[in-house]
């Protein structure tokens, strides 16, 4: 076991705890439950040399597909030995659970980076930006599934990746981003979490029945399923 901290672009920092890669299948790795992120300045990406050799593997398993990755071609692609690699996640399983975390880590950033970009007061122009960054984070420029996609459904873990991100990027809204609102605004739902748990389900499902659904609708879904009150307001007010 060994602290890692980490600073991406300025945004992230704080320890990230390295726990023993190798122990869970993949299917048992998708669905896990971690502890829920203290801060929203808390990262938990790899660092140093095993952050490289997931880098690495991600890259591969999306070119090549992971059964057609060995681990040799993965410690010759990242420069360092087969026994480096098995030094710091056991075995096969391990570097795949490594990488399924870091594809929940992509999603859960992009939602605190997205955070950190919110105008104060401007709960309209959030919201757009809300949309832009979920349809980023899952799709790319021409609509078409991002590579972990291809990598999740090859595994067979995509319902349980599904889950535990939808999870854990519930808890960041939750615990975090919702308890800014509430200092402004008064919140008009019950059961906070487990409604934005509907809402991401719920904009997955949408986009994958109409992939050309228009941002204003999926806007008004949210704004309509969470109560939210759109009236822009200035500092000092609240």
């Amino acid at each position: 076991m060994q602290d890692i901290s980490r600073r991406r672009d300025g945004a992230f920092q704080g320890m990230t705890m390295v726990h023993d890669y190798g122990k869970m299948t993949p299917l048992q790795a998708a669905g896990c439950v971690r502890e829920r992120r203290r801060d929203l300045k808390e990262s938990r990406r790899l660092t140093d040399t095993p952050g490289a050799i997931v880098a690495t593997a991600r890259k591969l398993f999306e070119l090549r597909g992971v059964r057609a990755t060995s681990i040799a071609s993965i410690a010759k692609e990242a420069n360092v030995t087969r026994e480096l690699i098995y030094y710091h996640f056991a075995n096969r399983n391990g570097l795949i659970e490594a990488v399924i975390d870091d594809y929940v880590e992509d999603l859960v950033e992009s939602v605190i980076v997205w955070n950190e970009a919110r105008v104060f007061g401007d709960t309209s122009g959030s919201l757009k930006k809300c949309i832009r960054t979920f349809r980023y984070s899952l799709y790319d420029g021409t609509g078409r599934p991002r590579p972990m996609i291809g990598v999740l459904e090859e595994l067979g873990v995509r319902d349980a990746f599904d889950v535990r991100a939808t999870r854990e990027t519930a808890d960041c809204l939750a615990n975090h981003i919702a308890k800014e609102y509430a200092a402004y605004h008064r919140i008009e739902i019950e059961l906070v979490r487990e409604m934005f748990c509907v809402v991401i389900f719920g904009l997955v499902g949408l986009v994958k029945m109409n992939p050309q659904i228009e941002d204003d609708v999926l806007m008004k879904v949210i704004e309509q399923t969470l109560r939210l009150d759109m009236a822009p307001i200035g500092k000092g007010e609240g």
